[in-house]
């Protein structure tokens, strides 16, 4: 018997309940509502407060009289002086300078993709098993494999010298971007063209 009851409890709980929904659209309704009344109660105008883009300072332009009081250093250029056109501004200049950086870093990794592509055919030639080793059907004699084996040697102590420029190229502008490094000075630019 107990376990019925316990039963018929838990099916009248799970039943969907009409529950009234309050949405932010009622919510807000209701407030002003409320609002209305509690203002009409004590003789107020019943108009709630509204914020828009022209209560927010900097959206207007300066009337007349505040023209003439002295204002802090403005972005805008005044009415009576237009803005200088011929000098770049600050955010033209880092965009230049950054220019530089990423330039660095792309002849960078040209060069160490270059040296990179040259060591590994300077291996195939050493690989018994590739299409041109050095011995295969040309019949090499020992003095190329030497030279080839000399021209590695310097060809990855080039590119281990690329691959540290191009770490130190990447560093260099990641410091820049963070604000940690200044332009580089314009006798150490690059020409352009």
């Amino acid at each position: 018997m107990m376990a019925r009851a316990g039963l018929l409890v838990a099916c009248v709980l799970a039943l969907p309940w009409p529950v009234a929904a309050q949405g932010l659209g009622d919510a807000a309704a209701r407030e002003k509502e409320r609002r209305t009344k509690e203002a009409q109660a004590g003789g107020k105008k019943a108009e709630p407060t509204s914020y828009t883009n022209d209560d927010l300072p900097g959206s207007k332009e300066p009337s007349k009289k505040e023209e003439g009081k002295e204002a802090a250093p403005a972005a805008r250029p005044s009415r009576e002086r237009p803005a200088e056109e011929s000098s770049p501004g600050p955010l033209a200049e880092r965009a230049a300078a950054e220019r530089e950086y990423e330039g660095k870093v792309d002849a960078a990794q040209k060069e160490m993709d270059a040296l990179d592509a040259r060591v590994r055919d300077l291996q195939a030639k050493l690989n018994p098993m590739s299409t041109t080793y050095i011995y295969g059907a040309t019949g090499a004699v020992a003095e190329d494999e030497l030279r080839v084996r000399n021209e590695l040697r310097d060809t990855e102590a080039r590119l281990a010298a690329a691959r540290q420029a191009l770490e130190t190229a990447k560093n260099e502008l990641s410091e820049f971007r963070l604000g940690r490094r200044s332009p580089p000075p314009p006798d150490l630019r690059r020409p352009e063209g």
